[in-house]
């Protein structure tokens, strides 16, 4: 623990201190720092433009493949069959979503 001077009265106060003993003084609350002030927000400014098209091509094979299932359902049911490509194309755009959801912040990290 160190002293600092009060800027009221310049009294020695101990530097973890709220406030003045001697003149009442209370320190204005200290702005919270950041880690690294140096970086910003994630953004699509400092995004790589590969992983920004990567992402748009997973959600449209992910949105596309969960389409697909919907629409094609009473045809598969009545058949009762499971449209796996319809499905597995879901699933692998969403996965591979959720991948470069993961490189991003890794890439900004």
């Amino acid at each position: 623990m160190g002293f600092e001077k009060c800027p009221e009265c310049e009294d020695q106060v101990l530097d973890n201190n709220y406030s003045c003993p001697a003149c009442g003084y209370v320190k204005p609350d200290k702005p919270k720092q950041q880690k690294h002030p140096e970086k910003s927000k994630i953004t699509t400014k400092n995004t790589s433009r590969q992983l920004q098209i990567e992402g748009v091509i997973a959600l449209i094979v992910a949105v596309g493949g969960l389409l697909w299932f919907y629409l094609t359902g009473e045809e598969y049911e009545q058949r009762n069959e499971l449209n796996i490509l319809a499905l597995l194309m879901f699933v692998g755009g969403f996965i591979w979503y959720l991948v470069v959801r993961f490189r991003i912040w890794r890439e900004h990290d």
